[in-house]
């Protein structure tokens, strides 16, 4: 059974319909996990979104939910739990009125760091409205997490959220500069943070620009791609040819943008082609095209079909990836195998047949892409 969950799909029914029902529309869910509390008789979970944690007591016949704001919380520790053949995680809550402890199914501490880093996110409501009596040095710390929190989400590639956070965190920065009083040193530290804010943000705008005309012109030239090698594989030179040598200069060109001052690919890009189906698939010893002395060497080296041959394809994979290290080429693998040469463009073709989104990674992703796509132009006719 599943015990942490980051989409509210995931949960159990029991338990879900509870949660859904206490979310509103401006809240965004988390995560949740099941605690050791409870036994036969009921299972206690907690489930934390952008702005409450929820407890969830489902009994054999209802459930009951608790909603603790996480404006409300003070403190959170967390300790390890070692215990034979399982590890889980206690974590000790302090709000405003009350203290709560669980002990989590949460080995890696996944749910305790989201828990940390959502309320760190919430705005303190003495940020919010200028006539609230406040510390300002307390102020001033809450500024400085919700920083630190924006600075997270974009290094996780969350864009949006951070942007959020930068603009909750330039709102209370400002909030506090109206509350100083003239000539604290303060001033200066407070400006420069928000200059640093803004410049955050201006960049996190510029990438996600640049990452969506990228996409756009990945998208076209795999399209193109796709549409190069199908017809390639059918036998259709003049059609291959000039869509092999669109998808080339689409790819330059994603290429130009790439190689400038953003990180475009601090997070994956992903692109859909209109493939809906492989041009040709199944035992490669059916494919008229292939001689026989290609497939029998493929055959030696268990390439029997073109499902084992995208398993030696270089480049963007697709979406389900397992992480693995990139592959040489297909052409340079096949150099030394016993195949008929005059298969190789062929064999290339087969193996860059993708359906669904594919995932570029890298730099080198799209610039393998540019080197099939030459390689293919040239072997057309």
């Amino acid at each position: 059974m599943t015990q942490y969950c980051t989409q509210q799909n995931e949960l159990p029914d029991a338990i879900r319909g509870y949660v859904v029902d206490a979310i509103t529309e401006a809240e965004t869910f988390r995560a949740a996990v099941k605690t050791t509390t409870g036994g036969l008789t009921q299972t206690v979970w907690l489930a934390v979104t952008s702005d409450n944690l929820f407890i969830i007591v489902s009994k054999l016949i209802d459930a009951t939910l608790v909603s603790v704001p996480l404006t409300s919380v003070t403190s959170i520790e967390a300790d390890r739990v070692d215990l034979p053949g399982e590890r889980r995680r206690e974590i000790t809550l302090e709000t405003v009125d009350d203290s709560f402890t669980y002990e989590l199914h949460d080995p890696d501490g996944e749910f305790i760091d989201t828990l940390q880093t959502a309320v760190a996110a919430v705005p303190d409501p003495e940020l919010t409205d200028p006539t609230h009596p406040t510390d300002i040095d307390h102020a001033i710390q809450n500024c400085e997490d919700v920083v630190e929190a924006a600075a997270s989400a974009r290094s996780d590639g969350s864009f949006d959220e951070a942007t959020e956070q930068y603009e909750t965190a330039s709102t209370g920065y400002q909030t506090v500069l109206e509350r100083l009083p003239a000539g604290d040193d303060r001033h200066d530290a407070i400006e420069a943070a928000l200059t640093d804010i803004q410049a955050a943000q201006r960049q996190i705008t510029e990438l996600q620009e640049r990452r969506e005309t990228v996409k756009t012109r990945l998208t076209a030239a795999e399209n193109s791609f796709q549409t190069a090698v199908r017809a390639h594989v059918n036998g259709e030179q003049t059609v291959a040819k000039i869509r092999y040598r669109q998808a080339r200069d689409g790819f330059e060109e994603a290429l130009e943008l790439i190689d400038g001052d953003l990180p475009v690919f601090e997070k994956p890009i992903q692109v859909s082609s209109d493939a809906d189906a492989l041009a040709v698939s199944g035992p490669l010893a059916e494919f008229s095209r292939l001689s026989a002395a290609t497939t029998d060497a493929l055959s030696d080296k268990e390439i029997a079909t073109v499902g084992d041959l995208h398993g030696q394809a270089a480049g963007p994979k697709a979406v389900d990836t397992d992480g693995s290290e990139p592959t040489p080429p297909v052409r340079d693998r096949f150099e030394s195998t016993a195949i008929d040469q005059a298969d190789v463009p062929i064999l290339v073709a087969l193996s860059c047949q993708r359906t669904g989104a594919i995932s570029f990674t890298a730099r080198s992703d799209v610039q393998r892409r540019i080197d099939q796509t030459t390689f293919g132009y040239d072997a057309t006719v």
